[in-house]
């Protein structure tokens, strides 16, 4: 979840995470945040409605209102204020935020794994405990696969990236073989 979020969807993300945990209702608005992008992302026509600067604000909030019939309240209202002010362009960035925020709260560390192969679950459950023990946190590790790593592995937590794949391990010997200077009188 390295991803850059923007400054103003932390503070919304802020003042709706503090009204859900003096509500007791973290878990809750975070599930219908996500369920709410998950769902703009398979209805792409309703989403572009939402963020078009000519759909009046009104029909914007209707569409929302249904959207999240059966949504906790809190999480319902935060979308409704991004709307108010015309700042539905933020909402993922908002659920993005909220999300980091209520696995903080939890103890959770988001983290995400690339490796050359696929990992079999008896790795990436060793690779989770021994992330967890050196953070003191549970992390929830996510697995891809990028087979131009070669070897090795790229772990991403917040803004943290850890590269110890042997593609960068060669790109920086290319480096270095290309900034050193060769001695006067050799033959390359």
């Amino acid at each position: 979840m390295a991803q850059l979020v923007d400054p103003a969807a932390h503070v919304y993300a802020n003042a709706l995470f503090q009204a859900a945990r003096e509500g007791g209702r973290v878990r809750e608005t975070d599930r219908d945040l996500q369920t709410l992008i998950s769902s703009l992302g398979d209805q792409p026509v309703v989403l572009r409605a939402l963020v078009n600067p000519g759909l009046p604000r009104e029909a914007k909030h209707r569409i929302l209102v249904k959207l999240l019939e059966g949504a906790d309240p809190l999480a319902r209202n935060g979308v409704l204020v991004l709307s108010e002010h015309g700042r539905l362009a933020l909402l993922v960035d908002l659920q993005r935020a909220y999300s980091e925020l209520a696995a903080a709260d939890d103890q959770i560390l988001p983290v995400t794994v690339t490796t050359a192969v696929e990992l079999t679950k008896k790795e990436l459950d060793a690779l989770a405990k021994r992330i967890s023990d050196a953070v003191g946190r549970t992390a929830e590790v996510t697995a891809n696969v990028d087979p131009e790593l070669i070897g090795g592995l790229v772990l991403r937590a917040h803004d943290v990236l850890v590269d110890a794949s042997i593609k960068r391990r060669l790109e920086e010997l290319r480096r270095t073989m290309i900034r050193t200077p060769l001695p006067v009188g050799s033959e390359a």
